[in-house]
């Protein structure tokens, strides 16, 4: 049945249309290859769609019956095209989408917000969980991941550079000396992230390639696998800990955090979309994913 869908759909031109010469011209193929459609489509079902003359052709019975079928199938295909083509203008439809847990207390999910406000059809499944999870296998449409990306068989999409910050509360640092050295920091109490280690750095201070660079004693007693619960952590006192931008911002704002040895930095890290590497574009996806970039703006 499927390879006969062509030939119904150049049959329905034909009866539209009444000659042959007419619908190859309105589908932009030849009228031979019109000809050649519908007596194959005849010869497929053992039956006289058209009766041909010099003049003009006309549809037997058989002909009638299917046109009205293939007619209403062109029309059906057609409706569905532009309701796929007006996405853009008044986006619909289901996406499914996985996020780092810690994008939970990040400005990503006030922009979500934003998004499902302003396309009110829009319905949008997000999963917020630091396992890593088969897009393909999975039946999801687009993932934002942190740091390096593992599997090149995706399509990605650089969002934004963060940056991380080696914070300690003010009361954690009025017990202990003030680290003024990146050798002083082993005295603290490192709030670590299982199988996660640290390099900050420092450049134009010798060091190879002229960067100084001092590998973090990490993880230390406490180790979690949420950057909000070592945030909270550190606040109370219990370490000093490595938090990205998004969520160091406001503690330290509000002095609840500070920064530890602030002449030296961690390395920072990149946001990606990543989604799977189908044929065409989604447009849903495209829309969203261009929203969500608007937080590095």
């Amino acid at each position: 049945m499927l390879d006969h869908l062509r030939a119904m759909a150049v049959f329905s031109a034909v009866a539209e249309a009444g000659s042959f010469r007419a619908a190859a011209g309105r589908l932009g193929i030849s009228p031979s290859v019109v000809s050649h459609h519908v007596t194959a489509l005849e010869r497929h079902l053992d039956t006289p769609l058209i009766y041909r003359s010099t003049r003009r052709l006309s549809l037997t019975d058989a002909g009638r019956r299917l046109a009205v079928s293939a007619q209403a199938m062109v029309r059906a295909a057609e409706e569905g095209y532009q309701a796929i083509g007006h996405e853009a203008e008044s986006p619909s439809g289901m996406l499914r989408v996985t996020a780092p847990a810690v994008f939970q207390y990040a400005l990503f999910v006030k922009r979500v917000a934003e998004f499902m406000k302003q396309h009110p059809k829009v319905e949008i499944s997000v999963n917020f969980s630091d396992r890593w999870r088969n897009l393909v296998e999975e039946g999801l449409d687009l993932a934002f991941r942190i740091g390096p990306l593992r599997d090149s068989s995706l399509k990605a999409r650089k969002l934004v550079d963060g940056r991380q910050f080696l914070c300690a509360s003010p009361s954690y640092l009025k017990v202990r000396p003030v680290p003024k050295t990146p050798a002083d920091l082993d005295e603290l109490e490192m709030i670590g992230f299982a199988g996660r280690s640290y390099t900050i750095g420092r450049t134009g201070k010798g060091g190879k390639g002229g960067k100084a660079q001092h590998r973090l004693r990490m993880p230390g007693r406490l180790v979690v696998d949420s950057g909000f619960a070592a945030m909270r952590l550190a606040e109370e006192g219990c370490g000093a800990t490595v938090l990205p931008d998004f969520l160091a911002r406001a503690p330290l704002e509000a002095g609840r955090l500070v920064e530890v040895l602030p002449g030296w930095t961690v390395p920072g890290f990149g946001i990606y979309a990543v989604w799977p590497d189908n044929p065409g574009t989604n447009t849903l996806r495209a829309l969203f994913v261009d929203f969500i970039a608007q937080i590095g703006k």
